[in-house]
């Protein structure tokens, strides 16, 4: 049975399973989930055709188009360069009816000009992990022997850039995990000021109510997002895209776009995961929380899409996406937020049911973005009819 939701799928594909750096708030590593200890560290070629096959059955079974395949590790481009270019040609073998969008996440250490060879010839969209200036960044981001990465980092992401400025790869993004107790402001300014990104996203930390995350560390993401947004906002330059606040802007300003953030905005049902052995799993951090999240008995080598959105795990974390938290009854402001990023949500005692962890946050985003809008000589009655439920 075709399931509804299902309209352009996302696959979270672990071509490697091993890093180049200790990142020690990594969730893949350090979040619990040992899973990728019994995997290989680079994805056999196998699993490679077995995953094509896969996407190709579910595309004719949902009627998908495009499938954006997303290229995860670890660090992917421990990978090999030819391994990777005939992984490329052998996924793109598998397009009938649909095409695959492929995208990569890295730390772009080792990005050099063969890589961007690669990246332009199978037209790979890339996004780079950083997390500010060096003081910021090297709090977390060390390599193996604890030596600072951002220097080379920053290379990666230079190479790039040039590279997109002569029309061969599109721009490569930024994506930032926030840290609680630095200036989100010069965060901001030292990513678009400094290295010239105009796409980027700032990532809330991975902690649960679980995670006793104290109220400093809290108090310090909600800060942090506040101080960015404001940044960003007086630089009134819409070049530069902050993902969590550029979404949230446009749903404010337009229908159409309030219609995708209130079906997508951190709605994970259209993200699987496949590991580097070919198992199937819902959205990678999900897995973090609990053995049921991960141990489904699913791979692309034997399974279908239907069998994964039919799974228990699949359906909780669906649920999660529509129904709301009795602590989010009487709040405002839940068409665009659907209660924040599900990691942020959960707990043992009560799954999903609870409001972000970063709940006052998340409102103060909200309210300082409708200001700026008000500001500029939008009604706010329009905004007011716009996000409400």
């Amino acid at each position: 049975m075709r399931d509804e939701r299902i309209r352009d799928l996302n696959i979270v594909f672990k071509i490697s399973e091993r890093c180049n750096l200790k990142c020690d708030y990594c969730y893949f590593f350090f979040g619990g989930d040992e899973s990728w200890k019994a995997h290989p560290p680079v994805v056999p070629r196998p699993v490679v055709d077995e995953l094509g096959a896969f996407a190709a059955r579910a595309a004719r079974s949902h009627h998908i188009e495009t499938i954006t395949l997303i290229f995860h590790g670890g660090e992917p481009l421990l990978m090999s360069r030819p391994r990777f270019g005939e992984m490329c040609e052998a996924l793109r073998n598998h397009e009938d009816g649909f095409r695959f969008d492929f995208g990569l996440q890295t730390n772009g250490v080792l990005v050099d000009e063969d890589w961007i060879a690669l990246f332009e010839k199978y037209r790979v969209s890339v996004g780079v992990s950083l997390d500010g200036p060096p003081t910021v960044n090297d709090l977390h981001r060390l390599d193996l022997k604890g030596r600072s990465s951002y220097d080379r980092t920053v290379a990666g992401l230079r190479r790039m850039q040039e590279a997109a400025a002569q029309g061969r790869m599109s721009w490569p993004g930024l994506l930032s995990v926030v840290n609680p107790f630095a200036d989100g402001a010069a965060v901001y300014r030292h990513f678009a000021h400094d290295l010239g990104v105009r796409r980027m996203s700032f990532l809330t930390p991975d902690y649960t109510w679980d995670s006793g995350a104290g109220e400093a560390v809290v108090r310090g993401v909600e800060r942090f997002l506040l101080s960015s947004l404001r940044a960003w906002l007086a630089d009134k330059n819409p070049k530069i895209r902050i993902r969590l606040f550029s979404e949230i802007m446009a749903a404010m300003i337009d229908a159409r776009a309030m219609d995708l953030v209130q079906t997508y905005r951190d709605d994970y049902r259209n993200i699987i995961s496949v590991s580097s052995n070919g198992d199937l799993g819902p959205e990678d951090t999900l897995k973090t929380l609990d053995p049921r999240f991960r141990s489904l008995g699913l791979n692309v080598a034997r399974s279908n899409l239907s069998e994964l959105l039919e799974s228990d795990a699949w359906r909780e974390q669906a649920d999660a996406a529509t129904q709301k938290p009795d602590d989010c009854a009487d709040c405002g402001w839940w068409k665009i937020c659907k209660a924040g990023r599900p990691i942020n949500r959960y707990s043992a005692r009560r799954g999903f049911a609870n409001r972000s962890l970063y709940c006052a946050g998340l409102k103060d985003m909200y309210a300082e973005i409708g200001a700026f809008l008000v500001r500029n000589g939008m009604s706010l009655s329009e905004i007011a009819l716009r996000v409400a439920a």
